[in-house]
């Protein structure tokens, strides 16, 4: 059987497999001013609303002449359209053309396109231009007392989404592109670890050394090492879940990685950190620089990339054996193609 990964398909911002996914396309806060908001994603601009006590997501552009109803106003749990007042239901059926006599039937043409699914979650509108095949990813410290959320600011990379979870699961890299924050010289060879897949999902657990948290951000006064473990999740097509345990400091440093792919070259992160070692706003501010300044090494690494993808093909690389991670990241985007066109050959 010939499959995607086997195939050469390379997995970028413009995989059409990713219209059946979840996707975070701005924070929850975006919306606290009650307008309609456009959100650019997989190169489709999409407006993203509260009507009533219903969140809805359509494809921004009036039916009737295209504009976009991310220009409109909310009028009761409907949106209305700025440029000839037709009115939409959440579930995008027209239900007012104020230019025709009220008592002709509205055709189903003038229903506008909603999307496949919107929500929020984790502080973050989520939405799936078509029916998600795949679930939302789980973060169960956003809902535990004892972490406190730390999130950064949303950062545009000139990235492919793909690469960027690439990268945030790689083991490799640490002691190269790290160093001048949390990453230890001498800790080159990647240990052993354990790799289970779950339904859509992975599970990694790797210990290894690392400099003290403590000293992260200040190496250069001095530092030690410590070992540390990470246990990741990977929940396709691009979420990580990086939980960070600290013996010796006693500190868990959980991280959720987040990808918008806006276009084909531009993918926006939405980065959390949550940790329980938090105890008033300047250890907040410690954190989110921490994180902002290791995010910063990998970005300038992956911005110079000249592709904007990943191939599938496992052939196309070389591995060694510490890729493993990544590497099952490739198969499981690679059951994501194909569950795709299934469904595509399935409905046309």
């Amino acid at each position: 059987m010939t499959t995607a990964a086997s195939t050469g398909t390379w997995f970028d911002n413009e995989s059409p497999a990713l219209r059946h996914c979840w996707h975070p396309v701005a924070r929850a806060s975006d919306l606290d001013d009650g307008g309609p908001m456009s959100v650019e994603l997989l190169g489709e601009h999409w407006c993203v609303v509260r009507l009533g006590d219903e969140l809805a997501g359509f494809a921004d552009e009036c039916p009737h002449r295209l504009s976009p109803l991310s220009a409109g106003a909310i009028v009761g749990d409907t949106i209305r359209c700025g440029y000839h007042g037709f009115r939409f239901r959440a579930d995008g059926t027209c239900v007012e053309i104020p230019a025709v006599d009220a008592s002709l039937p509205i055709p189903s043409r003038a229903n506008c396109r909603p999307a496949g699914g919107v929500t929020e979650r984790y502080g973050l509108i989520w939405l799936a231009p078509e029916e998600p095949l795949v679930p939302l990813p789980d973060v169960p410290e956003h809902d535990d007392p004892a972490f406190v959320p730390c999130p950064l600011p949303p950062s545009d990379w000139n990235a492919g989404a793909a690469q960027m979870a690439d990268n945030f699961l790689d083991l490799g890299h640490l002691p190269f592109l790290h160093v001048g924050t949390f990453g230890e010289e001498d800790d080159k060879v990647v240990s052993d670890y354990s790799l289970e897949r779950h339904g859509w999902s992975f599970h990694a657990r790797h210990r290894h050394q690392t400099k003290a948290l403590a000293d992260s951000l200040h190496p250069e006064a001095g530092y030690h090492t410590v070992e540390r473990e990470n246990y990741f999740v990977f929940t396709p097509p691009h979420h990580v879940y990086l939980r960070i345990t600290y013996f010796e400091e006693n500190v868990v440093l959980t991280i959720s990685f987040c990808h918008q792919p806006v276009n084909a070259t531009t993918t926006r992160l939405y980065c959390t950190d949550y940790r329980n070692d938090i105890r008033d706003d300047a250890d907040r501010t410690r954190a989110v620089e921490f994180q902002a300044a290791v995010a910063a090494e990998d970005k300038a690494m992956l911005q110079r990339m000249h592709r904007k993808g990943i191939p599938l093909d496992i052939t196309a690389e070389y591995h060694s054996k510490a890729d493993r991670i990544t590497v099952e990241m490739r198969r499981v985007l690679g059951q994501l193609v194909e569950e795709a066109e299934r469904v595509r050959v399935t409905s046309s």
